[in-house]
């Protein structure tokens, strides 16, 4: 029973010890290290919540536990990367856009709190802005792609345009821009044998190419989602999920 009781919340844990992790990793210049850190917090993350729900465990702690990982982990921890990483911009700028990024995502939990507190019925389908995990994860894996490119082609064209990016997931996050929950509709309910198949055929992508992988995925997903949401927006009005 405690075994049960705790294990969700050593999820969270895993996932802010990843956070910290990063953070030492970028302050010490292992930047491709450090958004990795990040992407495995992602994984780490997307389980912690469902772990509590399938054994009946959820608490109102291991709620405040996960917004502070995520804080930490896709919050600070992206800022982080981005000041140490983009070198050909002056560091009051980055420090600007990377203090803005941060507060753009302690914002967005909060909010995500204070409407899950308050029981606001919203629709499981999309969430409201940008989620901050996703925002996280762009900058690391726009970190990695970077990586890969200099190494590949000898060229540095994402670091460049790192910053400008960051700051509009700031402003994603902040907005009421409905992007489209697709973990929502991969689930038993669309059948066993298809999951499995979208399952193996995403393990098979991300292990064949695990750069290329995280970039086209999530680059394709924030770029429809977001074009969708816009148009969308005004007919859902307030039914968004904050999740």
């Amino acid at each position: 029973m405690k075994i049960r009781n705790t294990l969700p919340s050593a999820v969270t844990m895993g996932n802010i010890t990843c956070g910290f992790f990063s953070i030492l990793c970028a302050s010490n210049y292992q930047f491709e290290i450090a958004a990795w850190l990040i992407v495995v917090a992602m994984v780490l993350d997307a389980f912690d919540g469902r772990l509590a729900r399938m054994m009946k465990c959820t608490s109102e702690i291991g709620a405040q536990l996960d917004s502070m990982a995520d804080l930490v982990t896709f919050g600070i921890a992206p800022a982080m990367l981005l000041i140490k990483a983009c070198t050909d911009f002056s560091s009051v700028f980055l420090w600007g856009v990377g203090s803005f990024f941060m507060i753009c995502a302690a914002f967005r939990l909060a909010r995500f709190n204070i409407q899950k507190n308050d029981n606001t019925t919203m629709s499981s389908h999309f969430y409201t802005g940008l989620p901050t995990t996703l925002s996280g994860g762009t900058i690391a894996q726009l970190v990695i792609l970077d990586h890969f490119i200099q190494v590949k082609f000898g060229i540095d064209v994402v670091a460049t345009l790192l910053p400008f990016v960051t700051f509009t997931l700031g402003l994603f996050m902040v907005s009421k821009v409905p992007f489209f929950n697709i973990t929502g509709k991969i689930g038993l309910k669309q059948g066993v044998w298809l999951m499995m198949l979208e399952f193996s055929a995403a393990i098979l992508f991300f292990v064949l190419t695990p750069v290329l992988t995280l970039s086209t995925v999530l680059s394709c997903y924030l770029i429809i989602c977001a074009m969708y949401g816009v148009v969308k927006s005004r007919h859902l009005k307030k039914e968004y999920s904050t999740t």
